[in-house]
Order: structure tokens, then sequence, then C-alpha cells
């Protein structure tokens, strides 16, 4: 299957989230191409079984954003000067691997508005994850300071936030974190970077 510059909104309701809750159609958008080699088992209805599915996918987002996704309320004392009902995020490209259930992510570095990270790990379809996060220690730096000593103003919700992008030319010292668990159960370890 080739896709060119499907709306992943309207992706994921076709697919019904593909199974999960958290992030959903309403919450992500941008555009997708790519392609998507592999055999889908799909009910009757054309609903995909994705347990039993083989997939190998090549795809690339642009103009992406993840809108009210109730999950970054929990920052907005760190970033505290960002809109963080709208954080958008650059051009995402990778490869990932499907199979029996476990979605398969290499490292990719992801640049948003509310800095760049570097991800990696291993999603399932029983929402369980191993994902490895690098963050750039500036921006814990930064996200404390706006903790301890940023204003609680209220961030215009039309305020459009500039995508923050890694310097390929810059050396960066990174915390290594480890998630591990399902989003009601997990756990966050400090770690080295996965190898």
């Amino acid at each position: 299957m080739e896709l060119n510059n499907i709306d992943l909104d309207q992706l994921l309701f076709k697919f019904e989230n593909f199974g999960q809750d958290h992030l959903v159609s309403e919450n992500l958008h941008g555009r997708l191409s790519g392609s998507i080699n592999g055999k889908i088992h799909l009910h009757a209805d054309m609903v995909p079984i994705i347990d039993d599915s083989e997939l190998h996918i090549e795809m690339k987002v642009v103009e992406g954003s993840i809108n009210n996704y109730s999950a970054f309320e929990a920052l907005s004392d760190y970033f505290s000067d960002k809109n963080l009902s709208i954080v958008r995020f650059d051009t995402l490209q990778n490869t990932l691997d499907l199979s029996q259930g476990s979605l398969s992510i290499p490292a990719m570095t992801i640049n948003s508005s509310l800095g760049y990270f570097e991800v990696s790990g291993d999603q399932n379809t029983d929402l369980s994850m191993d994902y490895y996060v690098r963050i750039p220690i500036n921006v814990i730096t930064k996200a404390g300071m706006n903790k301890v000593f940023g204003k609680k103003n209220k961030v215009d919700s039309t305020q459009i936030d500039d995508i923050i992008e890694k310097d390929i030319d810059k050396k960066t010292r990174y915390l290594n974190l480890r998630i591990t668990g399902t989003p009601e159960e997990y756990s966050v370890l400090l770690g080295k970077d996965r190898k």
C-alpha cells in the first residue's frame, strides 16, 4: 500500500484509533506519506486485526501537531511559556515493523515546539510499552527553571510556538530514560541509551 498526503486524524478515525484510546483522532494531526508492505488480517467489516498482522512501514509525517491532549496538562508548570494545547512537531520519518502485535520503533529525533527528543522502543497492542527516551539536558534545565521561577500567566490558546530543532553540529548531553509498563501502571528509570 502506498500512502500519499493522508490526513492522520481521518486515518486514525477509520481504523478506530488502532485499538487505543490515549492518543486519538481528535488529538493527532498531520499529513502521512509512505508505504506499508505485509499482511493485514481483517474482520468482515474491514477493521484490521493488528495482532495477526505483519507489516513493514516506511512513513513520513509532515505538518504534525498534538492538540488538546490531556497528558500535556501535567507539564504546564514546566512549560509555562508554551501553548500545550497545540504542540507542533517537525517532519517525522522512520521505518517501523509490526509483528505479532508489537510495533518496533527504531531511534528517531522528534523536533517539537517543546524541544527535541530522541525516542525508540516497542509498543504492543495490549498497550504495554518499552520506550527509550533521550532528553537534552538543556531542555530539562529550562523546564526546571520554569517550574521554580516561571510566571504563572495563562498562555494564549491561539499562540503558535516555534519548533525547536536539534543542531547536528553541536554536541548535546542527554538524560536517558526507559519507560516500561502500560499507560495506567508504568515505571520510569534512569539509565543508559538503548544499545
